[in-house]
């Protein structure tokens, strides 16, 4: 890895190859508290002695000179050219945070809110929860960006449509897709779109994450542990009505963990789980779930009462409707689903109960962004903390290791279709029922210039540092 002349910090001190090395001297650490040390990590040589204590350095990483970096890796698979196979994709300032101790990195203010950073803006100051105030960064490697001040506010759903009329904001972010008929006519926003790098899941929680030994581990008790009882479930959702009724037809049903956007990764002639409520009646009655007392719901196994508790996500005006839906369709497989707090879960609290494997949770309603790099394992390992179902088999061990291997470096075609084998078996297994693949829109105000969301667009020297403003006041619309 080499540094380009000139590199600098936010603060003018020169990025240095000492700041390239430090986050995997970070993640290594025994006691670093994050989660971004996964299977992955475990391929640069080096990385599990240090990860253990047993070593000081990392031996696989050597600083040939300010400039450059050597990295050594056990093994190598594609991913070494998407940011993958253990490879980080940035700097951290070690002049800046090296006083700071580990353990007490992710708590310090200055990985918080008085950042040093190598990007296009710094943060100026933060209201938390609120908003944020970001100033240019006259030291950013492309040039400083063309708009001064940028404001970044949380706004309600409940009132960004009248704001965006107004022109107060002149772009919007994570937009609800159900806004879209109130906005779509106002003649003040231009509206970009994109399939995003995305999919919406039901998670089946299967057992615990061991922090000591640093993996998933099955509890095969779990109540969620049937695999027939996992795959009913997934049977029993009719997610083209439910996308039909509440997006507007802004999402699709999914049926893979790669969204179609990957072209020939994904993997077309892969069923999933389709709506079919008899299949999902019969597989409840080949394990054992049956209505023993005539109220409408299974018993489990043993004749007792059996209730799944799910966790969703609170926000939006249909995210209560939406698991009631869910709710609904379950009781009509004979299912006794009840929100596992009582409530729906504010996003933070809901993946920290989540990551925390909560005992209140059963099946869980989440999401993920795959992000670039294609990869199975920052979600589906043995060793990821992201792992939420908790899932590990050795098959699955076997399959994902096919993704990353180092045939992938010579046969262009070896990955996609390793990929799609491993598809095949884990969406099977029922752990984590992809549901949706997501359109994502954004609402720019007429008078922004040189704003884009197409991928890719860092490679052309792209970015949000060459957004402009053509007006000193935003466009009102007029519809």
């Amino acid at each position: 890895i080499k540094i380009k002349d000139g590199m600098k910090w936010s603060d003018g001190q020169p990025i240095v190859a000492d700041d390239v090395i430090y986050p995997y001297e970070v993640i290594g650490n025994k006691d670093y508290t994050g989660v971004r040390y996964s299977d992955e990590s475990a391929k640069i040589v080096g990385m599990e002695e240090y990860k253990a204590g047993k070593a000081s350095t990392i031996s696989g990483i050597k600083k040939v000179d300010d400039k450059t970096v050597e990295i050594s890796f056990k093994e190598m698979g594609q991913g070494i050219f998407t940011g993958g196979n253990g490879l980080l994709t940035y700097a951290m300032p070690k002049h800046y945070l090296k006083d700071v101790p580990i353990k007490d990195l992710e708590k310090s203010e200055k990985v918080r809110t008085k950042l040093v950073v190598a990007g296009p803006y710094t943060i100026s100051s933060i209201v938390p929860g609120e908003s944020i105030e970001l100033k240019a960064n006259p030291n950013y490697f492309r040039g400083k960006p063309k708009t001064e001040k940028v404001t970044v506010q949380v706004v309600n759903s409940q009132t960004i449509t009248a704001a965006m009329k107004s022109g107060k904001y002149d772009l919007v972010f994570d937009i609800p897709t159900e806004l879209y008929k109130i906005y779509k006519d106002f003649d003040n926003i231009e509206t970009l779109g994109r399939q995003e790098l995305y999919y919406s899941y039901l998670g089946f929680k299967m057992g615990k994450y061991d922090k000591a030994k640093g993996e998933n581990i099955v509890n095969p008790n779990a109540k969620m542990a049937d695999l027939k009882l996992r795959q009913a479930l997934a049977y029993g959702l009719d997610i083209n009505q439910m996308v039909k009724a509440f997006y507007d037809g802004l999402r699709e049903k999914a049926t893979s963990s790669v969204p179609p956007v990957f072209g020939k990764y994904y993997p077309k002639d892969l069923a999933g789980f389709p709506y079919d409520p008899e299949k999902a009646k019969k597989l409840l009655d080949e394990a054992g779930y049956k209505d023993v007392n005539g109220d409408g719901y299974r018993e489990d196994k043993n004749g007792k009462p059996f209730e799944i508790k799910i966790a969703a996500m609170s926000g939006g005006d249909i995210a209560e409707p939406l698991v009631q839906f869910y709710i609904q369709q379950w009781k009509e497989i004979g299912i006794k689903g009840v929100l596992a707090t009582g409530r729906l879960i504010e996003f933070n609290s809901f993946y920290d109960k989540v990551e925390a494997d909560d005992p209140e949770i059963d099946v869980y309603f989440a999401a993920w962004g795959v992000g670039t790099n294609l990869s199975p394992f920052e979600t589906a390992g043995r060793k990821s903390m992201f792992n939420y179902s908790r899932f590990a088999s050795e098959e699955n061990d076997k399959l994902m290791a096919e993704v990353a291997s180092p045939k992938t470096l010579t046969d262009p075609n070896y990955k996609p279709e390793a990929y799609k084998k491993w598809q095949e078996y884990f969406i099977n297994q029922a752990v984590e029922v992809p549901l949706t693949y997501r359109y994502q829109l954004y609402p720019v105000n007429k008078r922004v210039k040189n704003f884009d969301v197409a991928y890719g667009l860092q490679k052309q020297g792209k970015g949000i540092h060459l957004v402009e403003l053509t007006a000193a006041e935003p466009i009102k619309s007029k519809k």
